[in-house]
C-alpha cells in the first residue's frame, strides 16, 4: 500500500481521498477539517494550511503521490512548490495558467505530474488522445459537459459542486478555440447551442475555456469545448455580466451571494453530462463517433455525481502513476489518452463505479 496526500478537503477532494482509501494509506489535509468527520474511518485528516511553504514541505515529505485538489486560484502555485519538492503529483486544479510552463522544472526534478487530471478537462483530453491514436487524422473534436442538480429550482437552475469563484471564472474566462487550423478566442458563454440527453431532455451548450493543453499537445485543426445547462440559464448569467456583478472588484461579494443560491443541500442529488464527440480518417474511411455520459448521485455512498466523475478519474489517475512508469514531465490527460494500456486502464475503472459512456 503506498501513502497518498489529498490537499483540499472540498467534495471533490473529499470523493478521491475516499475512493483511494479502498487500497492504500491516505491523509487528507485542508485549512479546517471539522467539517469532515465522516472521512476519518477511512483516512488520515490533518489540519495545515498548503500555502505554507515550509510547512507544506513537512507535511508532504512522507508520501509518495500528493493530490492537488485546491481552489484555482491556489492551484499553479502549489503545483510548482510540490515539483520543487521532488513530489509526484496528479492535480484537478482549473487554474488559469499553463501548465505546461512547468514541464522542464518537473523533468529536472525527476516529477510525473498529472494535471487537468478531472472531468473537463481530464477526461475530454483523455478522449482527444485516445482519438489521435485510433484515426490516422482527426479533423474534428469537440467536449460538452456540465454538471446540474436534479431539482431545477428558479431562478438559476443550477448549483455549484465547487467554489462558485471557479465557477465565475470559468463564465468570464476568454474561451480558447482552433477552427479549420487557425487559434482564436471567443468570450466565454457565446455560440449557445441545443442538445440532447435521452432521458433529461433538451439542455444548452456554451463556450467555455476548457481545451487548454489540448491546443498545444495535438494536431486536431477544429476542436472546441462547451458547458452545457438547463436552457435559459446563459442568458441569465449574460446579464450578471453585462451589469457588472462579475468584474473583479465585485467578483468575491458576488460569489458570497451566489454561494447561498448555488449550495447544494446535503444529500441533494445531481447529475452529470458530457457528449464527446470527433471526426477523421482511418485507412482511408471517414470516421464519425459520438459519446455520451449521464451520470447519477450516488445515494448508496452520498457521492455527488460531479464528485464521482471529477474526483473517481483522478483516482484513477494516482493508480495508473503508481502502478506503469509513466514519462517523466508535466502529464495532461491527452498524452495518456494516446497510449491504448493506459486509456483501457482508466475507463476500465471508471466502468467500476457504473460511470460509463455509450456510442452513437
Amino acid at each position: 500500500m503506498k501513502q497518498i496526500l489529498v490537499l483540499g478537503g472540498g467534495r471533490i477532494g473529499s470523493a478521491i481521498a475516499k475512493n483511494l482509501s479502498v487500497d492504500h494509506q491516505v491523509c487528507l489535509a485542508d485549512l479546517d477539517v471539522s467539517h469532515l468527520d465522516q472521512l476519518s474511518q477511512y483516512c488520515q485528516l490533518i489540519t495545515a494550511n498548503a500555502c505554507d511553504d515550509q510547512a507544506l514541505a513537512t507535511l508532504v515529505e512522507p508520501y509518495d503521490v500528493v493530490v492537488g485538489a485546491l481552489p484555482s486560484i491556489l492551484g499553479f502555485d502549489r503545483l510548482r512548490a510540490l515539483i520543487e519538492l521532488k513530489k509526484q503529483v496528479v492535480d484537478i486544479s482549473f487554474f488559469a495558467e499553463d501548465a505546461l510552463a512547468l514541464n522542464e522544472l518537473a523533468r529536472a526534478n525527476g516529477v510525473t505530474a498529472l494535471v487537468d487530471f478531472g472531468l473537463a478537462p481530464g477526461l475530454s483530453n483523455l478522449f482527444a488522445g485516445h482519438f489521435v491514436d485510433q484515426y490516422d487524422q482527426v479533423e474534428s473534436f469537440a467536449c460538452k459537459v456540465g454538471g446540474v442538480p436534479v431539482e431545477r429550482l428558479k431562478p438559476f437552475e443550477y448549483k455549484a459542486p465547487f467554489a462558485p469563484l471557479d465557477v465565475i471564472e470559468e463564465y468570464t474566462r476568454p474561451a480558447r478555440m482552433r477552427r479549420h487550423g487557425k487559434d482564436l478566442v471567443l468570450p466565454a458563454m457565446s455560440e449557445v447551442e441545443s442538445l440532447y440527453f435521452k432521458g433529461i431532455g433538451h439542455m444548452e451548450a456554451f463556450n467555455t475555456d476548457g481545451l487548454r493543453s489540448l491546443l498545444q499537445t495535438v494536431d486536431i485543426p477544429t476542436m472546441a469545448e462547451k458547458t452545457v445547462r438547463y436552457n435559459g440559464h446563459a442568458a441569465l448569467i449574460q446579464q450578471l455580466i453585462d451589469g457588472g456583478f462579475f468584474k473583479s472588484e465585485h467578483r468575491e461579494n458576488t460569489a458570497k451571494v451566489l454561494l447561498e443560491q448555488w449550495q447544494f443541500a446535503d444529500n441533494e442529488p445531481d447529475l452529470t453530462v458530457m457528449e464527446i464527440s470527433a471526426s477523421g480518417s482511418k485507412k482511408g474511411q471517414s470516421q464519425q463517433q459520438t459519446y455520451q455520459l449521464i451520470d447519477h448521485y450516488d445515494h448508496k455512498n452520498q457521492v455527488s455525481s460531479m464528485a464521482r466523475t471529477t474526483g473517481y478519474t483522478c483516482a484513477a489517475g494516482v493508480r495508473l502513476a503508481l502502478k506503469f512508469a509513466l514519462p517523466q514531465g508535466v502529464i495532461p490527460p491527452e498524452l495518456i489518452g494516446q497510449n491504448s494500456t493506459w486509456f483501457k486502464h482508466i475507463i476500465d475503472e471508471l466502468a467500476s463505479h457504473d460511470i460509463s459512456f455509450t456510442q452513437s
